[in-house]
């Protein structure tokens, strides 16, 4: 479980998902602590910011 209190573990989990630690804050904050859910969340957040892009 990520552990949004744990800045040790925030660093962690931000770097292993390739992310900012404040996008993963808003990540945990979205659909919780499960690094699997986050996943999902941060994959569809970069789909849907790849289409808003490619509509430009």
């Amino acid at each position: 479980m990520l552990d949004p209190r744990d800045e040790a573990s925030m660093r962690h989990w931000a770097e292993k998902l390739a992310v900012t630690p404040g996008l993963l804050r808003e990540a945990v904050a979205q659909v919780g602590a499960d690094p699997q859910r986050v996943g999902a969340w941060l994959l569809r957040r970069r789909s849907d910011d790849h289409a808003v892009r490619r509509r430009r």
